[in-house]
């Protein structure tokens, strides 16, 4: 349990494609061999686990010549340690359960954050999280990241949900919790740009339209475009996670309540 050491699967994957460069599928393959079939407590393939971690982040398998350095400045800075530390604490302050935590380089990492699609990501599952990186990233931004993902395994332990029975309406909850608790540990400053992406009317009509009839809707395919928006549909971007947020943000606002002891 707890945060594992992934540094060496990595040097083992970097190792491994500089020995069969030529063949083009050889680093997807390995990344499924070194990367992902390690993890178990996602309860998935390694093919099925590496193609939700790359849409969320991963660093791609054509970029295997950037990771090694990449994980060594990671390394370097203490990301592990740093990341093992506030778990503790979090875990403490929350009385939360125990997981497992996986910290890989994000996609781009040789590149600066100013030039990166994503800066950092993080995903979670019922019994571990994973945290993408590169040693640019602040200390305070990485343990927003995590507290963000445990989060989300506190409130599934907590509420004794599964991933895949949940509904939109719970998914929408869960996000404003993460993004709340973020803003409760480490100031507004330290919360993603989603969260006022969007002007309030526009979001009040979205929701209204598209959100308020789909609210029971289950399936975490079925819940993307709720979340993620579409970019030829009538949902904008990133517009669940402002949802989220706002309705957790107005229940504060009204009830005052700490969202963590409910």
């Amino acid at each position: 349990m707890a945060v594992k050491n992934t540094r060496p699967w990595l040097d083992d994957f970097v190792e491994a494609c500089k020995k069969e460069t030529l063949r083009l599928q050889q680093p997807f393959q390995k990344q499924q061999e070194h990367v992902c079939r390690p993890v178990t407590e996602a309860g998935l393939s390694a093919r099925e686990l590496q193609s939700i971690l790359l849409k969320h982040g991963l660093f791609e398998p054509r970029e295997w010549r950037h990771v090694e350095k990449a994980s060594q400045q990671m390394e370097r800075k203490g990301i592990w340690d740093l990341v093992r530390g506030e778990y503790q604490r979090l875990r403490r302050k929350w009385q939360g359960p125990t997981t497992t935590i996986y910290i890989f380089p994000v996609a781009q990492c040789h590149l600066p954050a100013r030039r990166r699609v994503i800066v950092k990501s993080g995903l979670s599952f019922q019994r571990c999280l994973f945290l993408f990186l590169t040693a640019d990233v602040p200390d305070i931004g990485i343990k927003a990241l995590l507290a963000h993902e445990y989060n989300h395994i506190c409130r599934l332990a907590r509420m004794g949900f599964k991933t895949d029975e949940l509904h939109l309406k719970e998914v929408l909850v869960m996000e404003g919790r993460a993004e709340y608790a973020v803003k409760s540990l480490y100031g507004e400053e330290q919360m993603s740009q989603w969260v006022k992406h969007h002007r309030g009317e526009d979001v009040r009509q979205v929701w209204k339209r598209e959100f308020v009839p789909a609210l029971e809707l289950s399936g975490q395919e079925n819940h993307q475009p709720y979340l993620y928006g579409e970019r030829r549909g009538r949902l904008p971007e990133w517009i669940g996670y402002q949802i989220g947020y706002e309705i957790i943000d107005s229940y504060q606002r009204n009830y005052g309540e700490d969202m963590m002891q409910e």
